[in-house]
């Protein structure tokens, strides 16, 4: 006869009270035919830099540790978008770079909300507190609330995603820049979708040593090999690098990063296409009635939908469609969040969509 379990012994119980009580980021996994629900690159990589990857790959030592320094990469990195290897970070995604700056700088930790789920979950499963302050009606930065709470709170970083997730659209300079002048936390500014919007603060970092930028090649069509980067001033360069774990990006991840990145005017070209079709669908859903879109720098559209979001969302996912639902009470309420996907695929959205409504 099986014995029973000895639940005596289950140690789940000894889990941190910090961790016990969070619910795990969820991804849906569900098949669909169209998948535009994770900010992804739709278009298939270019077999130039396809049949490049695979010698790269094939050649690669895996017996060895990686490089630890990445130092390739990120020379290609520092091509792509000029910034020095001596002030780089690579992470094993961006989320591990979030979780390396919440270790070494601690909490509490403040993010405007709606924002991108990470800054409020990392610091919560590390065991710091998480100050949250509204986004105006306009989805803008209140700068005077973020550096009052700042304050009040003794608040050691700020996360910033500019462009913001899941509202797509950039705070203004003065507000990000009067934060900056006026509070002493780390203020980290997350641009994983700057190659959709052409503008960025890297140039503001030498004249404000409180300034970390994060970005990231997920988006531009390499969000399978989970790379990351950061870049600051010497002095945090140096401290977060004692955080870093070692070899934290793998050998394959180095070689088809280098591989790809030396190709990268192929990867510019979809990325023009994801603009020039974020355009075209948010012109199409300005004219669908029942459907508001919100103005994006980014590789997707938040849209507000009249009738129920969330019935909307379920009967897309019926058609084989995959957006984010985002619909909840509060400022999100009636929304989703839509991938830009190819021509064809933003076609398929946009019909079913209707047909739907």
């Amino acid at each position: 006869m099986r014995k029973k379990p000895n639940n005596s012994k289950d140690i789940a119980k000894n889990v941190q009270p910090s961790v016990r009580a969070l619910a795990a980021y969820h991804v849906d996994e569900t098949p669909v035919r169209i998948k535009l629900d994770a900010m992804e690159n739709p278009f298939p990589m270019p077999e130039q830099a396809r049949r490049a990857i695979l010698a790269a790959v094939k050649s690669s030592r895996i017996n060895l540790y990686p490089d630890p320094s990445a130092k390739e990469l990120k020379k290609e990195i520092d091509r792509l978008w000029g910034i020095h290897p001596d002030r780089m970070i690579l992470g094993n995604g961006s989320d591990e770079l979030i979780q390396d700056i919440v270790i070494a700088f601690g909490g509490p930790v403040l993010t405007p909300a709606p924002s991108f789920a990470m800054y409020d979950l990392t610091p919560r499963v590390l065991s710091q507190d998480v100050v949250t302050v509204p986004l105006t009606k306009e989805f803008d930065l209140d700068a005077d609330a973020v550096i009052r709470k700042t304050k009040l709170t003794g608040a050691k970083v700020i996360f910033l995603a500019n462009p913001n997730n899941p509202t797509g659209n950039r705070f203004s300079d003065a507000a990000v820049r009067r934060v900056l002048e006026n509070v002493s936390a780390a203020v980290v500014i997350d641009e994983a979708y700057y190659s959709f919007s052409g503008r960025s603060f890297l140039p503001w970092i030498s004249r404000h040593p409180n300034m970390i930028i994060l970005r990231t090649l997920s988006k531009i069509g390499f969000a399978g090999l989970r790379i990351g980067l950061l870049t600051a001033s010497p002095s945090v360069i140096a401290e977060l690098n004692k955080v870093r774990l070692p070899y934290n990006i793998n050998m394959l991840s180095q070689a088809a990063g280098v591989a790809a990145l030396k190709r990268r005017a192929l990867f510019q070209k979809q990325v023009d296409l994801i603009v020039a079709e974020r355009k075209k669908l948010y012109q199409a859903l300005l004219a669908t009635p029942g459907v508001t879109p919100f103005p994006s720098e980014t590789n997707f559209l938040l849209i507000w939908i009249e009738k129920d979001a969330t019935a909307v969302f379920k009967a897309l996912k019926r058609c084989g469609i995959l957006v984010k639902n985002l619909d909840k009470p509060g400022p999100l309420k009636g929304c989703l969040r839509v991938t830009i996907g190819t021509p064809g695929q933003n076609r398929e959205f946009l019909k079913n969509l209707k047909q739907i409504l």
